[in-house]
């Protein structure tokens, strides 16, 4: 069946059905006499051909990184929950931190002729920043700023200044850090700025603060703090890029027979259950993940909306954090 049978049915004609499918103007006697023909004949409409009518469908890409994160998973819903009010789609894409499979993910959702793209980043370079200023639909970056693009982030720098800052007031002064690669500028090279500037401002020595290099995974924090200890270097104060880093670093530090909080303080980013439910509880700073996401659904949408042939300022929203006190300081 289509539209002129329709319209032949319900006494109505073909353009009145198109305008009723297309929340155009009708009499609200022609919509009742459409939906009772409808209904009668359970007619279903090729949604698809009509939203690429209109240019796009009704569906939001998001590219993340890896899928095994609660970081991941909190800034999902947080999007999930804000597109659904609005009848969107999710359609998820996970790159492994693979800038190849990115860039497949980039090319067919493009092609699918989307209404808009979330990425959440993990990485800065002109190359990228390019690439997605070329996409053909409105963009959105999470975790990352990227000056000519819509982005929200953290304040990864002062979030890890404070912890920094707290175990230097509990009289820490032997300090190691344990981050991860400086290709991820956020959670890479900012907090480790924020450690070791706030170090530099309490007049301790940084060239001697051992830094090694994480993933993002309790195992690696484990190898990165034996290491430490197996080069001769005991610290009392270990600052960790990640919460998840961090518990595998403390599990090195009790099998090395080094109490916390007795003998070291030990702290990172990121706020779980597996906090609380540590011994000790770890202390952290909690970054309002979710909130990212709703508020990156939030910003594409508006771009959505806009419908506007000029390219807009971009927008840039940095969130806040809170210190979590628990008993690993």
């Amino acid at each position: 069946m289509n539209l002129k049978e329709i319209a032949a049915l319900a006494g109505v004609s073909p353009a009145a059905v198109s305008r009723f499918f297309n929340d155009g103007s009708l009499s609200a006697d022609k919509q009742e006499r459409i939906r009772k023909v409808i209904e009668e004949t359970n007619f279903s409409p090729n949604r698809l051909a009509r939203d690429l009518r209109k240019g796009h469908v009704p569906q939001v890409g998001v590219i993340v990184p890896k899928i095994h994160s609660i970081s991941v998973s909190e800034v999902l819903s947080g999007i999930n929950e804000i597109l659904s009010q609005k009848h969107y789609l999710t359609l998820l894409g996970c790159t492994d931190e693979s800038d190849e499979r990115e860039e497949e993910y980039l090319s067919r959702m493009e092609a699918y002729r989307l209404a808009g793209l979330i990425v959440m980043a993990t990485s800065v370079t002109p190359e990228k920043e390019k690439r997605y200023r070329e996409i053909n639909m409105p963009v959105v970056i999470t975790g990352q700023y990227y000056p000519s693009l819509d982005c929200i982030f953290h304040d990864d720098y002062h979030a890890m200044a404070m912890l920094t800052e707290r175990m230097v007031r509990a009289g820490r002064t032997h300090f190691a850090y344990i981050g991860v690669s400086d290709k991820d500028p956020a959670v890479g090279l900012n907090r480790k700025l924020g450690a070791l500037d706030t170090l530099k401002n309490h007049d301790i020595k940084t060239d001697k603060v051992p830094v090694r290099i994480a993933e993002f995974t309790m195992e690696s924090g484990y190898r990165c703090m034996q290491d430490i200890l197996e080069g001769g270097y005991q610290p009392d104060g270990v600052l960790c890029a990640t919460a998840t880093i961090a518990h595998g670093a403390m599990l090195a530090l009790r099998e090395a027979g080094i109490r916390v909080p007795d003998k070291a303080s030990i702290a990172g980013i990121g706020n779980n259950e597996a906090n609380r439910i540590s011994s000790p509880a770890l202390t952290s700073v909690r970054l309002y993940q979710n909130e990212c996401g709703r508020e990156a659904a939030r910003m594409l949408l508006r771009r959505i909306e806009e419908k506007s042939e000029d390219r807009l300022p971009s927008r840039h929203t940095m969130l806040g954090y809170t210190f979590v006190n628990r008993n690993s300081i």
